[in-house]
């Protein structure tokens, strides 16, 4: 790469976007090129920071304690946080496939910085407010980590509920006793669901091939009928075309689908009437789940999809958010919905139809 590809590259990163073509010229002079192959170490954490180094080609994962917080893609840097407060590296950073870099040193970027001292001062703040942040996460993390270690343990002594379905013979309590054990087996996946996503690893959701409306029939007969919120409330199904087999995580249309009928039969009032309706427009698979409660605020819009935002005053505001995620991310479909405060609420469903 010649200096002039390399001033085109500096441009590019924000931490440089001010400077002039003649002192990014004189900058880019003086950095080198290197080349790291998957699973070398560019920086141990602890390490006294000598240089910082901008992503060209390749990825680079970052770790904190042996845990990995994030990566870094082309055109992103690292190390920059050592150079601008002087102190060891904040974390370990390792080649995940054959690298390319820029390799600034320490004495190059103190020296194009001072030219610019609010700018480093500016920076100082920032990088502090960074590392503190990290610290702060993985904290956090391991936390989370050692509780979901825990509901495991805590959930072990609920498989003697299989010992006892096989024992009992009354048709009720068996259907109770299933109710139970597949409550565990849900939660020790999204457990172990849960521990892949904090570890940063890919835990690839269980797809088979069913009927959307056994699926539904299904929660009607077990969710719906036993939780507090919605057994007061009337849930009729509706099929209005044969849907074919499609192909989906069960659980995760699970969760979708109670978390938007718990949301209808919390707005609405004992004794009035959820209906779920299973359609089709011959490319998808369409549900609406429409209610007759107090409706969604106007103006609201989006928003009701985003993280921690909520209507109610004692929500946590994941339901919907975690409902578009599993729905248009990791199924290919779409989730919206229509509302008129004071009358009621229909969100809608699609799902792409497997291929013939």
């Amino acid at each position: 790469m010649n200096t002039e590809e390399r001033v085109q590259c500096l441009k590019n990163i924000d931490l440089f976007s001010s400077f002039t073509d003649a002192e990014l010229k004189g900058f880019a002079k003086n950095i080198s090129e290197v080349q790291c192959a998957p699973g070398d170490i560019l920086f141990q954490e602890g390490d006294p920071g000598n240089e910082m180094y901008i992503l060209l080609e390749g990825e680079l994962k970052v770790f904190k304690e042996s845990r990995e917080i994030t990566i870094i893609s082309p055109m992103d840097y690292v190390g920059e946080m050592s150079l601008i407060e002087d102190k060891p590296r904040s974390a370990t950073v390792q080649a995940d496939e054959p690298c390319l870099l820029l390799k600034i040193a320490s004495e190059q970027f103190q020296y194009v910085v001072r030219q610019h001292s609010s700018m480093l001062t500016m920076m100082k703040a920032l990088s502090q407010r960074i590392r503190r942040d990290t610290e702060i996460i993985a904290g956090e993390f391991e936390k989370a980590n050692i509780m979901i270690h825990d509901m495991k343990n805590i959930l072990s002594p609920f498989v003697v509920l299989d010992s006892i379905r096989k024992k009992v013979t009354d048709t009720t309590v068996q259907t109770y006793l299933g109710h139970l054990q597949d409550a565990r087996r849900n939660l020790l996946f999204m457990m172990e669901e849960a521990l892949a996503n904090a570890k940063r690893l890919h835990k690839p959701s269980p797809v088979t091939t069913g009927a959307l409306h056994t699926l539904i029939e299904e929660l009607q007969a077990s969710y719906f009928s036993i939780h507090p919120e919605i057994r007061d409330k009337t849930v009729v199904v509706t099929v209005k075309d044969i849907l074919p087999l499609l192909a989906f995580c069960k659980l995760e249309i699970q969760r979708v689908i109670t978390n938007i009928v718990l949301n209808a039969a919390q707005a609405s009032k004992p004794g009035d009437q959820i209906e779920i309706i299973l359609d089709s427009d011959g490319k998808s698979a369409i549900v609406r789940v429409q209610d007759h409660g107090t409706g969604i605020p106007a103006g609201l819009g989006k928003r009701i999809f985003e993280s921690h935002f909520s209507t109610k005053s004692s929500g946590a505001g994941f339901g919907l958010a975690s409902c578009k995620q599993i729905i248009e991310k990791k199924h290919g479909g779409t989730i919206s919905y229509t509302s008129t405060p004071g009358k009621g609420t229909i969100f809608t469903l699609t799902l792409p139809l497997s291929p013939e």
